[in-house]
């Protein structure tokens, strides 16, 4: 046996063999964690951070609307997204650049979209809305060249009959920084839209829904690796509107590309059965991607089609403002039934002469006649009997100056005149011509074609004013009712009825009399009662005509209430009063083009057959 010297480390080949193997493992081992710790360290160390668990946002579709039978005015569809994830991206310049070859953005363009929405760098950044198929497979082909971006499916609302009831219905537009800051609590993300107008803001809260998410793992290039936990959004709810779609295109079909608003009502529980404001708009325009030209044009035009004349637009009376005068005076005994005044066509107060609308006169007058002819100089001679403090009391027991609290945002409340009022808007002092003109509904008297259907709404149903309603009742995605609004009474106001039925008498001879201001609005097979009025603007020199008819049908049980103002025409009689007509006919179904009904009534012969007011 070969001897080894004593103290040496290795006693055989076979154990050297096996400690030289043990050591060369070791140091490859050694090698390989330098490798990968030292020389590739912060590449390994940037991938581990890049592989995690990352929390993916779901927007929910927003609740659809309907009108008052069902038929689908808002709904959702789908849109496919171009979105950056800020935090995923290794060299942000190269990916804008790639971008704007896909989307055909200038890449300038493309940086500032990002710029501008990048709050959070994990959170995705909308790129590009609303893109092609085409430019989704682009970005599919280009993916490992666009690490950090991504495709999204979004629901984009979608106003299916485009500018129909658009100042109803509203539109959206991105979130602020102050309405964040107030809704975060609420899932809002700097990404949401909100509702900036009509139904679409004051029913935000059952609109919007509740977004979801889910959980997933992504690897060091952001691709999906598995996911982790999901939430499914909730859509937000439905909303079933007391509008009636075919009223409410014939309402915009009489306004076409003019100014103007039309208002229909239920007068036997406030609800809304139309509403139109012309020159109207396209919602669509507001859904991303949005066109900045479009809507600059839109916030920037002079006639200013955002604006709701039908809540917004205080206009004055005219003529249609003598029935409430007729019913201050009758109150309050200041005139009877029989009581008449003489009509030459010239009323003198003092020096100043205050004219009829026709010139030769309308002769004597009572009060029923005097609304059916609508002459000025009866209700002259009425008001300066009656008072301004009476009329203004009556004006207001109507809310003429009050908001009608109807559930759309931005409404307006009208102008009832008086001592302090003047002061207040240093105008100067009361005198008795301001009376003589307040009781043809001119001068200072301003109202909403919204409160002029609910006056007439008040006339027709003995004197109730209910809240104007829009919405009928709110539903949830699975069907159960979340809300459902009743008619609401503010208050009735304590008319007598032969007061009433008088007006009422006058108020159906304007329709049905061969002499009445309003008989372009007859109909056949419905009985109309109703009120014409033409109303001058502006100063002296750039003056022109507003044209008011306001009216109810069928006479003896009312069922709708319809109000309208024509900007720029000259004539109520002439040509609101038989767009109103076309508008009762699409209510009751009536084709407008058939003979009206002879005239019924006691009608007295009159030379007064020009244009009336």
């Amino acid at each position: 046996m070969k001897a080894y010297p004593e103290g040496a480390f290795f006693t055989s080949p076979r154990i050297r063999g096996i400690g030289i193997s043990i050591l060369s493992v070791f140091f490859l081992l050694t090698g390989y964690l330098w490798h990968m710790q030292v020389l590739n360290g912060a590449e390994y160390m940037n991938m581990a951070r890049k592989n995690r668990v990352r929390l993916v946002r779901k927007r929910a579709p927003r609740g659809v609307i309907y009108d008052r039978q069902g038929d689908l005015l808002v709904d959702n569809r789908a849109s496919f997204d171009v979105e950056v994830i800020p935090e995923d991206v290794e060299d942000m310049e190269r990916v804008e650049e790639r971008l704007s070859e896909v989307l055909g953005i200038d890449q300038k363009k493309v940086r500032e979209r990002i710029r501008g929405q990048r709050a959070f760098t994990y959170l995705p950044v909308t790129v590009e809305s609303d893109v092609t198929l085409e430019e989704v497979l682009a970005i599919e082909e280009r993916q490992p060249m666009l690490a950090g971006v991504q495709v999204g499916v979004y629901p984009r609302r979608r106003y299916i009959y485009s500018t129909s009831a658009a100042h109803l219905l509203g539109y959206l537009g991105m979130i602020n920084p102050e309405e964040l800051e107030r809704l975060r609590g609420r899932g809002y993300t700097p990404q949401d839209l909100i509702g900036r107008a009509g139904v679409e803001k004051s029913y935000e809260r059952f609109l919007a829904g509740r977004a979801g998410g889910q959980g997933v793992q992504v690897d060091n290039r952001g691709y999906l690796d598995k996911v982790l936990y999901r939430q499914e959004p909730e859509q937000g709810c439905a909303l079933h509107l007391t509008l009636d779609l075919k009223t409410q295109q014939a309402a915009e079909s009489v306004l076409g590309d003019g100014g103007g608003a039309v208002v229909a009502l239920d007068p036997r529980n406030g609800e809304l059965l139309a509403m139109a404001s012309g020159p109207a708009y396209d919602p669509n325009a507001f859904v991303p991607p949005v066109d900045n030209e479009i809507v600059r044009d839109l916030m920037s035009r002079e006639d200013h089609p955002l604006v709701n004349r039908a809540i917004q637009g205080v206009y004055p009376p005219g003529s249609t403002f003598k029935p409430i005068v007729a019913l201050a005076a009758l109150e309050s005994g200041a005139v009877q039934k029989n009581t008449t005044f003489e009509c030459t066509g010239l009323f003198t107060l003092g020096r100043h002469p205050y004219k009829c609308w026709l010139e030769r006169g309308h002769r004597r007058l009572n009060i029923v006649d005097a609304l059916m002819f609508s002459c000025n100089v009866f209700f002259y001679n009425t008001g300066l009997r009656t008072g301004r403090d009476a009329i203004a009391r009556m004006a207001c027991e109507f809310g003429v100056d009050e908001l009608s609290g109807i559930d759309l945002p931005g409404e307006k409340a009208g102008v009832v005149p008086t001592e302090d009022w003047l002061k207040e808007m240093r105008i100067g002092r009361w005198n008795p011509g301001d009376t003589v003109v307040m009781a043809i509904g001119q001068g200072y008297v301003l109202l909403t074609p919204l409160r002029q259907a609910m006056i007439m709404a008040a006339i027709a149903n003995g004197g109730k004013i209910y809240r104007p309603r829009v919405v009928k009742q709110v539903v949830s995605p699975l069907g159960d009712i979340v809300e459902r609004y009743q008619a609401q009474l503010i208050r009735e106001i304590p008319l007598r009825e032969k007061d009433l039925q008088l007006v009422r008498e006058g108020l159906w001879k304007v329709v049905s009399s061969n002499f009445g201001t309003g008989q372009k609005a007859r109909l056949e097979g419905v009985a109309i009662a109703g009120k014409t009025g033409t109303v001058q603007v502006g100063p002296e020199g750039k003056r022109r005509n507003h044209a008011w008819f306001v009216g109810y049908a069928p006479y003896a049980d009312p069922r709708i209430v319809i109000a309208v103002l024509l900007e720029g025409k000259e004539s109520g009689g002439f040509f609101a009063a038989p767009a109103a007509k076309k508008i009762f006919a699409a209510y009751f179904g009536v084709n407008p083009e058939d003979k009206a009904p002879a005239p019924t009534g006691s009608d007295t012969p009159h030379p007064a057959q020009e244009r009336r007011i």
